[in-house]
């Protein structure tokens, strides 16, 4: 028998995340819906699309200042990704790709390649944890009252420019972009999430630092 209850997830996102002052009775209506034979995937486009037409009211109201927030926040995240984690990865890469395409890899050496891997994917990935919250924590300096809109349009934009890379990454280079070495491909998929971890944790330090998981007295506004 389907649930009368609202998926719980979206209902907390929406309380979490949303910036209408109308959040509550938005809220209500939807659930009301819901119980009255609404299926799940509206519900979830419905919250989705109230958190996001309410954030972006919300910075579009202040231009100039979410403008100056993301600009501090993307100068932080040059810094961080130009001078180690991208050239850690690139070496990795290449130093794979080249010993794969001239059959130079024992099976042994797996091992080696694997641990050199794991150690750069989890020491970029508390970097990414250390980064994200003191940029966060920036973003969210510029409108402290109004946090939450400011501090997702800056993830929002992080998350564009990085499905952008990935997707310019396998056009220019097939899979060998994303780190899928030919001859290799299924111990690549082994590796593959590890490489995405530092972006995961950038993001949550980013709601970490942003004041984003903490409760929402202030949001409430």
């Amino acid at each position: 028998m389907r649930s009368t209850q609202p998926p719980t997830v979206a209902t907390w996102l929406l309380k979490q995340f949303g910036c209408s002052p109308q959040n509550e009775a938005i809220l209500g209506d939807l659930i009301e819906q819901y119980r009255n034979g609404r299926h799940r995937l509206w519900y979830w486009r419905q919250i989705v699309t109230a958190i996001a037409v309410s954030s972006f009211r919300e910075v579009w109201r202040q231009k100039t200042r979410t403008l100056a927030a993301l600009s501090a926040g993307w100068i932080i995240f040059a810094f961080y990704r130009s001078p180690l984690d991208r050239p850690l990865f690139q070496s990795i890469s290449l130093q794979i790709n080249f010993a794969s395409m001239q059959f130079q890899i024992p099976p042994s050496w797996w091992i080696y390649y694997g641990m050199y891997f794991l150690f750069l994917s989890f020491l970029t990935a508390i970097m990414g944890l250390i980064v994200g919250a003191l940029s966060g924590w920036i973003v969210a300096k510029f409108q402290p009252s109004h946090r939450v809109p400011i501090v997702l349009m800056f993830v929002a934009s992080l998350c564009s420019y990085w499905l952008f890379s990935l997707v310019f990454s396998i056009v220019k280079s097939g899979l060998v972009g994303v780190g899928i070495v030919p001859g290799h491909e299924i111990r690549s998929l082994l590796f593959l999430p590890f490489s995405f971890l530092p972006w995961v944790t950038s993001i949550v330090g980013i709601f970490w630092g942003g004041g984003l998981l903490d409760g929402r007295e202030e949001g409430k506004a």
